[in-house]
């Protein structure tokens, strides 16, 4: 008699999540040990960030900031200006479709009236508002996965994707830097926005659709983002409700309203939409403008696949992505081609899976929704990638993350794999947690960050030309003599190399000059210093440090005057009427020049071929007549050198 074989145990598919969402009342009641774990570890992660100094941008937006500064009375100013004026003093659209981000500056002048200026209170506020994010999180995704009786209140999709969330990586520079609040606040409005919906949608109280505009427009007040939700919110209503079209049509006027008057005040205020018409050509500002189409594209898919595998595997962090920590591409890059297709992929299993509502279908709409306004592919948005970019969109794999633990793995093989799920929901959140504890440290004052940027941002010119300004900040207080002359090497380096990335960099070339200054009080050697600053000149002609020096060695008895004189002769003839034809430039240095003799031929027959340039007839002829007094034969100098020219 044949041996029967036994029919393997067929694999159970996992259950759909989709349910009809419901509002429940008694939240923080009903909640409070899963509320109390996300508030202790959104406050425990960050804690220490309290004994953090302002760092990067925070002087744009706090520091050094006018109109925060002004207290409560420069609210006013602040809403009515945009968003960096209040530290240039002026409007420099230094970036594609400027900015207006007036909400989070407001907070800040508040809480100067306040406290003045106090790292510990604008640290804390950015805590207690990462802590409300995720509580805020965690209560709309209850109203969208709706808890089983047999559920754990602990082992659900809503608490492990608001989990996943509060600890991850990737948001350190969010919360630790102070600046970062205007993600934080765009978040807290669009989330605002998507609970009054579903409370509209569960008892039909029009209160709810007006408060859900007015949540929405704080979000776009606070940054740009938030209008990514005119897609997210349609897309929560139809995949996790039952409503039909007219009525998810109705939840969508008030964020159009909202959208609206908040476009109408920023035309208002900035001048345009999207550009001035003046083209962003400077590196820093524009990553892609030394780069064809082809070229962009395929970096651009690079940088979207770097975001995917930090969301996933968030190592290494660093604050600086600008050129070219990120490198130039083309698409003979496989990196750049994968990424293409996995985007492609992606958007195919959305599509195909919609009208399922499928919840990764849902993540996947979330996910590229939010994405696509820092993608750099709707519009320039001045670096390459940053991690806080990704702030709002880490909810999409959050959200994926949390049904694959709790809902996927342990559907499998009968429940058998319920233990797996729950093993990997507290491996993904014990890592997160070291890697956040690891990272926040690197954000307490300018120089640990810039040490922890450069390991590696290496390629970066900005984090090079940073790493030397921090540096060099520490070099100007330190007493001890050996170690200065360390110090100014490593300066000397970072700098040169940061130059080297990116010879026309601005603040590098700035940094140059005073770097320069100190290689001469070290060593005296004026033709090293004056070649480098002959080098500065060539690419900037705007650093005010360079003539402040050239002064100084001027006036200095111990100098050559004959080198000075020679060096400002090069400077207005060679360089910049020669080479750059900037007459006003080359006058400017032609006349330190003559200071040193004003009966010296070559420098007065120059002058006098700049004044002629310029449409000073008179005073050419008045230079040339005392150059050929001097010497009659200077003439033949010029007529060679210009033949050779």
């Amino acid at each position: 008699m044949a041996k029967q074989v036994a029919k393997p145990k067929p694999i159970v598919k996992p259950a759909p999540v989709y349910k009809k969402f419901t509002y429940e009342s008694g939240f923080f009641k009903k909640y409070w040990q899963q509320i109390a774990v996300l508030t202790a570890l959104a406050v425990g992660l960050y804690i220490y960030s309290v004994t953090f100094d302002y760092v990067l941008d925070d002087q744009i937006v706090m520091t050094k900031n006018e109109y925060v500064k002004k207290g409560v009375a420069g609210i006013g100013d602040i809403l009515k200006t945009e968003s960096m004026q209040g530290y240039f003093g002026e409007q420099k659209d230094l970036v594609v479709g400027a900015r207006y981000r007036p909400l989070s500056i407001v907070t800040f002048a508040i809480e100067y009236q306040m406290w003045g200026l106090n790292p510990v209170m604008s640290h804390l506020m950015n805590i207690l508002l990462y802590a409300l994010t995720g509580i805020f999180l965690y209560r709309i995704l209850l109203m969208l996965f709706p808890k089983k009786d047999e559920q754990n209140s602990f082992f659900t999709i809503p608490f492990v994707a608001s989990l996943l969330f509060v600890t991850h990586p990737i948001h350190s520079e969010v919360v630790a830097n102070v600046k970062g609040r205007d993600e934080i606040m765009t978040l807290l409005g669009a989330l605002g926005s998507v609970y009054y919906t579903l409370k509209y949608l569960s008892n039909r109280k029009s209160l709810y659709l007006v408060l859900s505009g007015i949540m929405f427009f704080l979000g776009l007040m606070s940054k740009e983002n938030a209008i990514t939700f005119l897609a997210v919110i349609p897309a929560t209503v139809y995949f996790f409700t039952n409503t039909e079209g007219s009525v998810n049509f109705k939840t969508v006027v008030p964020l159009l309203i909202a959208t609206v008057v908040y476009l109408l005040i920023r035309y208002s205020v900035i001048g345009y939409f999207l550009s001035s018409g003046q083209k962003v050509t400077d590196l820093m500002n524009n990553p892609f403008a030394q780069m064809t189409g082809s070229e962009k594209m395929a970096t651009i898919f690079y940088t979207l696949l770097m975001y995917l595998k930090l969301l996933i595997f968030p190592h290494p962090l660093t604050h600086d992505y600008y050129p070219y920590a990120i490198p130039k591409l083309n698409w003979s890059s496989i990196w750049a081609i994968l990424s293409l297709l996995i985007h492609i992929g992606l958007a195919v299993f959305a599509i195909k899976n919609f009208k399922k509502k499928s919840l990764l279908s849902y993540c996947v709409i979330f996910y590229l929704a939010t994405l696509s306004i820092v993608s750099n592919i709707v519009f320039p948005v001045g670096t390459f990638m940053n991690e806080r970019f990704v702030y709002i969109s880490s909810i999409a794999m959050c959200l994926a993350g949390a049904w694959l633990f709790v809902n996927y793995i342990p559907a499998i093989q009968n429940g058998r794999l319920k233990s797996l799920g729950l093993a990997l929901t507290a491996l993904f959140a014990l890592a997160f947690c070291a890697k956040t504890i690891a990272r926040v440290p690197a954000w307490k004052n300018k120089l640990s960050l810039n040490v922890a940027a450069i390991k590696y941002s290496g390629n970066s010119a900005r984090a090079n030309c940073f790493m030397g300004t921090a540096l060099f900040e520490e070099y100007q207080v330190e007493k001890d003599e050996a170690k200065r002359k360390a110090m100014l090497a490593d300066i000397n380096k970072y700098i040169d190399r940061s130059l080297e990335i990116y010879p026309d960099y601005y603040s590098a070339l700035q940094m140059y000059s005073g770097v320069v200054g100190a290689n001469y009080a070290q060593d005296g050697n004026l033709d090293k210093a004056l070649d480098a600053f002959y080098k500065i000149l060539s690419r900037r002609t705007t650093i005010t440090y360079v003539d402040q020096f050239l002064d100084y060695l001027g006036n200095s008895p111990t100098v050559d005057q004959k080198k000075m004189q020679d060096f400002y002769f090069k400077l207005g003839y060679d360089l910049f009427y020669k080479q750059k034809k900037y007459y006003n430039n080359a006058a400017k240095y032609l006349d330190k020049a003559l200071k040193y003799n004003d009966l010296d031929p070559k420098a007065n027959f120059a002058m006098s071929l700049v004044m002629s340039d310029i449409g000073d007839y008179e005073k050419a002829d008045q230079f040339k007549r005392v150059a050929l007094t001097s010497d009659p034969g200077i003439i033949t100098f010029f007529e060679q050198d210009i033949m050779r020219k």
